[in-house]
């Protein structure tokens, strides 16, 4: 399995609502780069799970909007800003695709990078706005994976 975690691009510092904050230009920005630094490493994805906060769902719009073949994103509570991972590898679990692309927020997805990567959040990798991490895993557990690519906005070099 390989599980892509994207965290929403740069968003306006505040809206009538947390949840209701929007992507700046710069955001747009960032995640398009990313889009298309994914389209050129020939990933795919099989499924789309987002976090129902505007930001996020605007990443995942853009995002997806720059790929040829890609399916229709599902909005869920277990990716929300104030989830924890552990509630989300549970969800993971019970998901029947080869790959997956979640979109959503710090600390949770960077959460979720040390936990399959290390076993632990120490010293974990804080993913910047419109990062994108791909972890590669044969079962879903602590210390399971592998990050072998983290693609950065703007950015011409990965970590591969």
């Amino acid at each position: 399995m390989n599980l892509f975690l994207l965290r929403h691009g740069e968003a306006e510092p505040s809206a009538s609502t947390p949840a209701g904050r929007q992507l700046t230009e710069s955001g747009k920005q960032e995640v398009s780069s990313v889009a298309r630094q994914f389209a050129s490493h020939r990933f795919t994805i099989d499924a789309c799970y987002v976090s129902p906060a505007l930001r996020a769902q605007q990443t995942a719009e853009t995002f997806l909007s720059q790929l040829f073949d890609y399916p229709a994103p599902s909005t869920i509570e277990e990716l929300s800003a104030n989830q924890r991972a552990a509630q989300l590898m549970k969800f993971l679990e019970q998901v029947d695709a080869e790959n997956i692309l979640l979109v959503s927020h710090n600390p949770i997805l960077s959460e979720l990078l040390a936990l399959l990567t290390k076993g632990n959040v120490e010293d974990m990798v804080i993913l910047g706005t419109g990062e994108l991490a791909c972890i590669t895993l044969d079962i879903m557990g602590l210390g399971m994976g592998t990050c072998n690519t983290i693609l950065h906005p703007d950015s011409t070099v990965s970590i591969s």
